[in-house]
């Protein structure tokens, strides 16, 4: 095996591990974890949000990186801090270790933030890395594959949480101990943490390309920062990350609420549905990865951006009594497979050679604040509705806040096409 296929190979098992690590500590079990906390509607958009426009800080990820000289170096030192922070976390929010809960959610805020800011950092240093290891014809395929090995671990992971965290409180229901059941959550935080950690073992073998492949002297921190809002190409690409994610974030809020409120979903149907969700989509996305190489990256973006514009209309038919319409939402969200594979692949091939790092800091950084910003704007809307909005009859028909909320959701993905299909490759 050459050294080029081996790195190849390092880079799906990096996935593989860092898709459990993110399975065991994923957003779902820091929102039930800040739940016992007794965290409102907008401190879970704070939760979902804060992440987000912390991670701005990855705009300077070329800077950094060019200190370091080595992406290996820069992508091991920022998964390991990361870990440490993940660490740390569920102790020190853990009840009565603070003076009162609402300090213990304000520091799970902050450190959630801390650790997905080292690892937004590595993560941009590592698709820099991918982009110049993978040749631009077969780079498709290899995204999809190492998308679905991530999505894998995901799987694996969040069926870990599921199982560990439901044993963990029968247990403590038995025992007549109810305020222990953080304790599941924090386990899993630490299992993710040594997950990080092993994660980054493939890294060590892979090949550490250059920075610069073409031997041109690195532009200036302005230039990398303006380059990509000035690429007309690239900003096509950017407007419709922009949207998608404003979109995803605004219905966040009201989604959580639904699903454990109205519902009543527990947190391990939750993570059962993700579960499979997830493993159906790791099934699809090699064939994605191969038609995208094969027929291009826009045709799939647009379908799959339609398909799950379809999603919030299930939620809106959904009641306690007929819970099983919410599966028809992780039907539509299989299409995520398409999202996932076409949208890095379209970052990296619209990057110039050299600045692989810089485009994807933006891209990532970009969407993401836009994503967090409506989220906040979500959670304030949700609070605002739920207490001020009077539900409306029409007929049998009772369109209460989410039925609304859901409904402009389905609006806004739907736009979502057009934007998609005004990108050019």
């Amino acid at each position: 095996m050459d050294q080029r296929r081996r790195s190849i190979v390092g880079a799906y098992v990096n996935g593989g591990l860092w898709g459990v690590a993110s399975g065991l500590v994923s957003t779902t079990l820091v929102i039930f974890l800040a739940k016992e906390y007794g965290a409102t509607g907008l401190a879970i958009s704070w939760l979902l949000a804060a992440p987000s426009l912390a991670g701005l800080l990855r705009l300077l990820t070329p800077f950094w990186l060019e200190q370091v000289g080595s992406r290996r170096k820069f992508c091991i030192r920022m998964f390991l801090a990361s870990a440490l922070v993940l660490l740390v976390l569920p102790i020190v929010s853990a009840p009565q270790v603070l003076s009162s809960s609402s300090l213990s959610v304000t520091v799970l805020v902050a450190m959630w933030a801390g650790y997905h800011v080292l690892e937004y950092m590595g993560a941009v240093a590592l698709w820099s890395w991918f982009g110049d290891l993978v040749p631009r014809v077969v780079r498709g395929r290899f995204i999809g594959r190492r998308q679905a090995w991530t999505n894998a671990g995901k799987v694996t992971g969040t069926v870990a949480a599921a199982v560990g965290t439901y044993l963990w409180a029968n247990h403590c229901e038995a025992i007549e101990r109810p305020n222990w059941a953080w304790i599941s959550y924090a386990t899993c935080g630490l299992g993710g943490a040594a997950m990080i950690v092993l994660s980054t073992w493939p890294l060590v073998g892979m090949t550490d390309l250059p920075l610069h492949p073409s031997g041109q002297p690195r532009a200036s921190l302005r230039s990398q920062l303006l380059s990509p809002l000035t690429d007309q190409k690239f900003c096509r690409l950017l407007w419709f990350g922009l949207w998608f994610s404003f979109s995803n974030g605004l219905m966040q809020s009201a989604r959580w609420m639904f699903q454990v409120s109205v519902l009543q979903m527990t947190f391990v149907e939750k993570k059962v549905l993700d579960a499979g969700s997830r493993g159906v989509q790791s099934l699809l996305m090699p064939s994605v990865g191969d038609w995208v190489d094969r027929r291009g990256n826009v045709s799939v973006l647009a379908f799959s951006q339609g398909i799950i514009a379809l999603a919030p209309l299930f939620f809106l038919i959904a009641t306690p009594e007929t819970r099983w319409w919410i599966v028809g939402a992780y039907v539509c969200w299989l299409a995520y497979a398409g999202e996932n594979v076409a949208q890095p692949n379209l970052m990296l091939g619209l990057s110039p050679p050299d600045q692989t790092a810089a485009y994807a800091s933006a891209w990532f950084a970009w969407t993401q604040l836009a994503y967090s910003l409506s989220v906040l704007l979500g959670g304030v809307l949700f609070d605002w509705m739920a207490k001020h909005f009077a539900p409306i009859s029409i007929g049998s028909l009772r369109v209460d806040h989410f039925a609304v909320l859901f409904l402009a959701s389905w609006l806004l993905k739907s736009i979502g096409v057009f934007w998609a299909a005004r990108i050019h490759e």
